[in-house]
């Protein structure tokens, strides 16, 4: 049965589509037809897309980079449009929304929307374990963790509303919130599973149909009923879909011979020695990140406390530059490790870091350039005091930025003990810097505790690593890139004071900063040559031969 024709698993989805909408009333007919034709359409892309995807990762980059690029603006765009709908103190519930289910998640997701992208991912080309049984392992202990976790947050739901909410009577949005963290979850897992079979595209693609139906759903739902419960019912609607889509599409992923039965199935015990350090790593990071938050709130007050928190949350937004090499490199290098590849490993921790290192430092010291700018555009005056926690938080992190692609090799060797050691470093140094620092420097202070997270983090995994033999770092290209961007820095800095001066702190200013500093950067980085030949026809080699102008791009801002 799991070894028929690609013809025979479109039928499949056809038929579980066309049950799920069976009973729906004739309005919903037409999204049937939709959804049907969507997820038919992802299918018969899914069963030529490995052997291409290997071929060409850079268009899976692409589609990788849009689709969260697409989350991160849609929540953008949510948030600033639910503030013209609801009043700050409603704003402020819907963050703690937010938080609620980000912390449940964590705990209850357990590590596993990682464990399965390297399991399959590591097995894909096995002939003892079969992927799709891995798959539905995880799954079933996914499921049962996230229903303790449902039942945990629905029936603790009083005592979390008045941890969160100071009241007994917002309980009923936290056992709304179950429902959200349920689907959350099991999203998350439907998604790692999908990443790990390598359809790098077809999760960008249904990641983009998912977040805006999340998050539009929600604000349309809230337009027409003005109320905090609409919000939470267009993220459950979102959701729903979202899982639907991924899991029909994994179903046609099966049908194309992932489970035979001749094959094994990784142990449990094996899963859980992978997950759980992810597990508790995750806390003690999601600890760290806040530590210095906390810290500004006891010493200081809530209006420091929310110019600081604007400015992180800058920073946070560019992280989606990447979380594409993540999503890409977990699966391929848990590929190489599942071929006994080490070396492989090794060499294209190089070649991503590399990669990354080029697009996010000039985008996060722009930005540090332009800080007093940007605050005063996207915040107003009062936020303008945050300049120089928003410099330190774009600078000091991006010296480490590589740690993610650390991250992704190490989980891919399954030495996954190690996030222990740098999250907990992590978290030391954090509450060390801040208690120090906060009081005599206040945000400033806060920025640095907060930016020496990823230096410690950086420093244990680089030398752990190291250890492992499974990193090396081009030190001239990442050099030659950060005498570029520093070039740039200087100049987008001096110049933004003398547009301040003439035009003051408007988009006019933005409008002529941006494309300036990217002549910079890319003259300077072109003059430097900071790509080896070597390197240019690995590049190269990521994209169709027939995709001339996108070459001529590439060659013109990235390989010159």
């Amino acid at each position: 049965m799991w070894g028929t024709p690609v013809n025979n698993g479109k039928s499949l989805i056809k038929i579980i589509v066309t049950g799920i909408c069976k009973y729906s009333d004739n309005k919903f007919h037409g999204f049937q037809i939709f959804l049907t034709k969507l997820i038919m359409d992802l299918s018969i892309s899914g069963g030529m897309e490995l052997g291409a995807e290997q071929e060409y990762v850079g268009i899976s980059a692409i589609y990788q980079f849009v689709g969260n690029a697409v989350q991160v603006i849609s929540g953008a765009l949510f948030y600033v449009l639910a503030a013209k709908i609801f009043p700050p103190s409603d704003l402020g519930t819907i963050a703690l929304f937010i938080a609620i289910v980000g912390l449940f998640g964590i705990i209850f997701t357990l590590g596993l929307n990682n464990s399965i992208t390297h399991f399959i991912s590591s097995n894909l080309k096995s002939k003892v374990y079969s992927p799709g049984k891995i798959l539905l392992r995880i799954l079933f202990i996914g499921i049962a963790v996230d229903i303790a976790g449902f039942l945990s947050l629905y029936l603790l739901s009083g005592l979390v509303s008045v941890i969160f909410f100071h009241s007994v009577s917002d309980g009923k949005y936290v056992r709304d919130l179950a429902f959200v963290l349920f689907g959350n979850i099991i999203l998350s897992i439907l998604t790692g599973a999908i990443i790990g079979f390598e359809r790098f595209r077809a999760s960008a693609i249904i990641s983009v149909f998912t977040w805006l139906i999340y998050y539009f759903g929600a604000l349309g739902l809230a337009l027409i009923y003005r109320s905090l419960n609409a919000i939470i019912f267009g993220w459950i609607g979102g959701l729903i879909i979202g899982i639907t889509i991924n899991a029909l599409y994994l179903l046609g992923i099966l049908a194309k011979g992932y489970m035979k039965r001749n094959q094994r199935v990784v142990g449990s015990r094996t899963i859980f020695v992978y997950s759980l350090p992810i597990l508790l790593s995750s806390i003690m990071s999601y600890g760290a990140s806040y530590t210095d938050r906390l810290v500004v709130a006891y010493f200081l007050n809530t209006a420091y406390l929310g110019i600081y928190n604007f400015s992180l949350l800058i920073f946070s937004a560019i992280t989606f530059i990447a979380i594409p090499f993540n999503n890409i490199t977990l699966p391929k290098f848990s590929e190489f490790y599942g071929s006994n590849n080490r070396g492989f490993i090794k060499q294209n921790v190089g070649a991503a870091s590399l990669l990354l290192s080029y697009f996010y430092v000039p985008v996060a010291l722009g930005i540090g350039a332009m800080a007093p700018i940007v605050l005063q555009i996207l915040g107003g005056p009062a936020y303008v005091m945050g300049q120089y926690s928003l410099m330190i938080v774009m600078f000091v992190p991006s010296l480490f930025i590589s740690f993610n692609i650390l991250t992704q090799a190490i989980s891919s060797v399954r030495k996954t003990n190690i996030f222990l050691y740098s999250s907990l470093g992590g978290l030391v140094t954090n509450v060390v810097f801040s208690f120090l620092l906060i009081p005599e420097f206040k945000l400033t202070g806060a920025a640095i505790g907060f930016s020496s997270v990823s230096a410690v983090t950086f420093i244990i995994l680089y030398t752990l690593a190291k250890r492992e033999d499974i990193v090396e770092f081009d030190r001239a290209g990442l050099i030659k890139i950060w005498i570029s961007a520093l070039v740039m820095f200087s100049v987008v800095y001096t110049i933004s004071h003398f547009l301040t001066a003439m035009v003051g702190d408007s988009v006019i200013s933005l409008a002529l900063l941006i494309p300036a500093g990217m002549i910079i950067y890319v003259g300077i980085s072109w003059k430097l040559k900071i790509f080896s030949n070597e390197q240019k026809e690995y590049i190269y080699s990521m994209f169709p031969e027939n995709l001339t102008v996108l070459k001529r791009i590439i060659t013109l801002f990235i390989l010159h």
